[in-house]
């Protein structure tokens, strides 16, 4: 058996260190990401998601009726993230500015429930584009200038790394 001289020793040492922060590194992680929050913020260095919710184009709504809300998540982590609700977010609805400008102002347009329940897995550093069916509704308050528009609907979301 040979034995290891100063400098081997040394490499050993360093290389053991190394393994002992990285694993506690690990597993402070771990820890951290288990949990939910609007945005999915988890500590470390995890980006806040970013929502965008809109009109489903295809399915235009009308006064007293529904149609689909489509949210484009952005998942710039590098763990995936399943979204397991959406809500209202803070903030106006407001209608593609061709309609803004020829008065459509009042929309009507509601998210349909205080809390959507979805399953939604969106992978590490991608972009994401969901539908809620009904998720929408127009009220009888809409301006008649929104006819035909695309509506711009804040949101949020709750979720949690869905990492192995």
């Amino acid at each position: 058996m040979r034995k290891l001289d100063r400098r081997g020793k040394a490499i050993l040492s360093v290389a053991a260190a190394a393994a002992v922060i990285v694993n506690a590194g690990a597993a402070w992680a771990y820890w951290k990401l288990g949990g939910a929050g609007t945005g999915v913020a988890v500590a470390g260095s995890a980006v806040e998601l970013k929502l965008q919710g809109r009109s489903d184009d295809g399915e235009p709504l009308y006064p007293g009726g529904t149609a689909g809300l489509t949210v484009t998540v952005t998942n710039q982590n590098a763990f995936p993230v399943k979204i397991t609700s959406i809500s209202p977010g803070s903030g106006r609805v407001t209608a593609d500015s061709e309609h803004r400008d020829a008065g459509c102002l009042d929309t009507g347009v509601i998210v349909s429930g205080d809390v959507l329940s979805v399953s939604w897995e969106v992978p590490k550093n991608t972009i994401g584009v969901f539908t809620v069916p009904h998720g929408l509704r127009m009220t009888n308050s809409s301006d008649s200038a929104c006819q035909g528009a695309t509506f711009t609907i804040p949101v949020t979301a709750k979720g949690l790394s869905s990492a192995a």
